[in-house]
């Protein structure tokens, strides 16, 4: 019988609550070689920034204990399934009730996100409006692959000169002199010569791949829209040979840049072969892994949504990094130049009201104005705000030359906007004040999707009235 877990990031899963087939020694270490192939690929998706080269969606503990980390979605695995879902979607701190979540919620808000998040390859709002009825993250995959393989295919077809060995009544390319020495001659084969040559075919091993990853979709995909779409696919690769794919024949393939989305393409397909070929599959049934950085995601929406609100009036930039901490480094006399590269979430300049830093941290937060003693109120707000968080952005006012810097967290589910924020007043030496604005912005979409949008764009626009 299969197993549903539905839990929140950040969440330890005893080894009892896991399904029996995971339960031992064995088979966690099967699925953690099955998420390390997954993150070695996660780039195809995303950016995320992470160096380690050890995966970092689910951490393994001791005593067969397993802790989700701050990664959301969907891992399958020997016909179980866990699903990892934002802490913002709980209603309070210290809210740890999943009863009521499901994964068709998560699909309602990832979507959202991801119209607006501006480091993801996939072309999201091309076809938002294909993706509502998605009901879980393989059937979203599929349907952004598949359109952009339909795209690709009416726009660019993808020809490619390809090597073949075949015996010719004229010589083309290069003739094997020693076969037809060996065996033409004796053979009486005069007229027969075994030549290597090259022809440009739309049968070729980029189209090979695509037509293979179609098929096995076709299998999966439970969209009669996807489906339809996998027809017409297939009708256009009807020349394509019918070869087996494995996810190493995406690997070295070269591609010219007119044809630069197919590396796109390649990086998607390989992720399905690679979730589909899985060594971990039991009885037929698959296992797949499809996991998102809810930092990313939270950055990426907020960036893209204060862009679209601040429209003609400002430049938006992410991950601004045009400056430096420290504008020289000495040694021995020497001078080594600059280090230490500042990087800001958001770097915003206003037409007309200068140079904006935000940050965006996908922190919990408790809601502070209900706190009615001071000294209460002070040691609350001195726990949950990391110190380093605000020496950061303390450091890109001085090195900016800004007087006013912005923390943005999110706000949880089913929360109203709050009135005002906590604001640390730094007073500097030179006499120069300096406010770090501590501010919290809706994030969880409901079925009013335009109520969230514009108590959004109210709290965007308060931060850039204020100045």
């Amino acid at each position: 019988m299969s197993v549903t877990l539905n839990y929140f990031e950040e969440s330890v899963i005893k080894n009892k609550n896991l399904p029996i087939e995971w339960q031992d020694q064995s088979s966690l270490d099967e699925l953690e070689d099955f998420l390390q192939l997954n993150w070695e690929e996660r780039s195809i998706f995303y950016d995320d920034g992470k160096l380690s080269s050890k995966q970092q969606f689910i951490k393994f503990l001791s005593q067969k204990n397993i802790r989700s980390k701050n990664y959301i979605g969907t891992i399958a695995f020997k016909g179980h399934q866990l699903n990892i879902f934002p802490k913002v979607f709980k209603e309070f701190k210290g809210d740890y009730d999943t009863d009521g979540l499901d994964i068709k919620y998560l699909m309602h808000n990832l979507i959202q996100w991801l119209k607006y998040c501006n480091r993801v390859e996939y072309p999201f709002i091309s076809i938002s409006s294909n993706l509502e009825d998605c009901e879980d993250l393989r059937e979203l995959f599929t349907t952004l692959y598949l359109h952009y393989v339909k795209r690709a295919l009416e726009q660019v077809p993808f020809y490619r000169y390809e090597e073949k060995n075949d015996d010719t009544s004229v010589i083309r390319g290069h003739i094997t002199f020693k076969d037809y020495i060996n065996h033409k001659i004796p053979n009486g084969l005069y007229d027969k010569f075994n030549c290597s040559f090259s022809e440009f075919e739309f049968d070729n091993i980029v189209n090979r791949i695509i037509k293979y990853t179609c098929r096995g979709l076709s299998d999966t995909t439970k969209s009669s829209e996807n489906k339809k779409i996998i027809r017409q696919i297939l009708i256009r690769l009807n020349e394509v040979s019918d070869v087996r794919c494995v996810p190493s024949d995406c690997d070295g393939i070269r591609l010219s840049k007119l044809h630069r989305q197919y590396s796109v393409l390649l990086s998607m397909s390989k992720m399905f072969l690679l979730n589909q070929t899985s060594t971990y599959q039991i009885d037929n049934q698959e296992s797949f892994c499809f996991l998102f950085p809810t930092e990313l995601l939270f950055e990426g929406f907020i960036g893209g949504f204060i862009k679209e609100v601040l429209g003609k009036n400002a430049t938006v930039k992410f991950q601004a990094s045009d400056m430096t901490l420290v504008d020289d480094l000495q040694y021995g006399g020497k001078s080594l130049g600059k280090i230490f590269t500042m990087r800001h979430d958001i770097l915003v300049k206003h037409k007309e009201k200068g140079l904006f830093i935000l940050d965006t941290k996908y922190k919990e937060l408790s809601r502070f104005e209900s706190v009615e003693n001071e000294a209460e109120l002070r040691q609350m707000i001195n726990k949950e705000i990391s110190q380093n968080d605000v020496y950061q952005m303390i450091s890109y006012a001085v090195k900016r030359g800004v007087s006013d810097v912005y923390l943005l967290y999110p706000l949880y589910r089913f929360e109203d906007c709050e009135p005002y924020f906590p604001i640390s007043i730094v007073n500097q030496a030179s006499g120069e004040t300096i406010k770090v604005h501590m501010v919290r912005l809706p994030f969880v979409f409901e079925d009013d999707i335009e109520s969230v949008k514009a108590n959004l764009a109210m709290t965007i626009d308060k931060i850039f009235d204020e100045v």
